[in-house]
């Protein structure tokens, strides 16, 4: 069964820290800090749908995201400004074994009465122009940088906003959400196919004729699409014959391909006849089922399901173990196969592997062949 979970990430400018859910609408805290009332303390949530672990914070260690703070002037909201806010682009650094978010200053209440709007986005930057925040999905979206952010989660965009704030020295939630789409393209296991076969299939999937770059208003969190539409392919991030890939929200003409597909060197396009619209913050659906026919060994694909659906989590963003070495040590050259094997890990699945011995020429075909 599928739950809705809120990940409350505390971010607070005083470094406060609490994580628990509530209601969009609900938007202070019910606890005192305890600290200075003049310190602006937030906490954010990601809003989204939890698959995979429940217990998952949607943060890991080394995250960076930016706040702004404006004032209001009398009843009157103030103008988000690229620069000259009462608080601008400040940076909080997830801390993970701490579980806090550090900020780099410290942000003050102007006085006891001036309300204020707070904006948070993520991942970290400096935009140019807070109105047309220039922003580029990554073209290959499967590389996964160690320590360093992946780029398909370097791809996607979080905002929030929380607005006519009044001076409180309670934690001021701020929701945030994904303002990019995701196209979800799942290969299914049809008919035809010996025991085992699927599985040692090779499978591609490129997403076709969308623009990567957009314009971002971080006062509003609108993402519009801008520039040429993309010669070349998006490569998804892709896990269990499932295929992700963030698409800046966009129309694509009626006619054109959406998708790609490849499988065991067998290629397969996906179109629609009408117009297709990518829509910000939610997961297009397609399940394509991939059969072989026994008299010539062709495949056919055909579309089983199609759906549009909140914005699930996944194993590519805000994931710490995503991120992690599977160290392996090869005793004797020519073993490395065996070796994956025997530490109960699936070859086929290895994003990041650290080898430690000796390898040689029949372990590197097995690297280029089979993982």
């Amino acid at each position: 069964m599928r739950r809705r979970w809120h990940y409350y990430m505390a971010f607070g400018v005083a470094s406060a820290l609490m994580f628990t859910s509530c209601n969009d609408n609900e938007a202070l805290e019910g606890v005192s800090q305890g600290q200075d009332s003049r310190i602006i303390s937030l906490s954010g949530e990601i809003d989204q749908v939890a698959v995979t672990r429940v217990n998952d914070n949607g943060f890991c260690d080394g995250d960076i995201m930016g706040v702004y703070v404006v004032d209001y002037n009398g009843n009157t909201p103030g103008t988000l400004a690229t620069s000259g806010n009462r608080g601008t682009n400040v940076p909080h650094t997830f801390d993970e074994a701490a579980y806090k978010w550090n900020s780099a200053y410290d942000i003050y209440w102007k006085d006891d009465h001036t309300h204020v709007d707070i904006y948070g986005y993520y991942p970290y930057a400096s935009p140019a122009d807070v109105n047309a925040y220039a922003f580029e999905v990554q073209k290959d979206q499967t590389r996964n940088n160690g320590d360093e952010m992946g780029s398909y989660e370097a791809s996607d965009f979080l905002w929030g906003k929380a607005a006519d704030v009044a001076p409180t020295d309670r934690i001021i939630r701020l929701p945030l959400r994904h303002k990019m789409s995701n196209a979800r393209i799942t290969l299914k296991e049809g008919e035809g196919f010996a025991e085992g076969a699927w599985t040692e299939l090779e499978k591609q999937v490129l997403v076709l004729n969308t623009k990567r770059n957009s314009v971002i208003d971080l006062a509003t969190g609108n993402v519009a699409a801008t520039g040429e539409v993309a010669k070349t392919g998006t490569i998804p991030f892709c896990k269990d014959n499932e295929f992700r890939a963030i698409v800046v929200p966009q129309t694509v003409e009626a006619g054109k391909v959406l998708f790609s597909i490849t499988v065991d060197g067998m290629p397969y396009t996906f179109k629609k006849e009408e117009a297709f619209t990518y829509i910000a913050g939610k997961m297009h659906n397609f399940t394509i089922q991939v059969n072989k026919k026994e008299a010539s060994g062709q495949y056919e694909f055909k579309l089983i399901d199609e759906s549009i659906t909140a914005w699930e989590n996944d194993m590519a963003s805000h994931e710490a173990t995503a991120k992690e070495y599977i160290v392996i040590h090869v005793e004797e050259a020519g073993t490395l196969k065996e070796c994956i094997t025997a530490a109960n890990k699936d070859y086929t699945q290895l994003q990041n592997l650290k080898i430690t011995g000796e390898i040689n020429a029949e372990d590197f075909y097995f690297m280029r062949d089979e993982m």
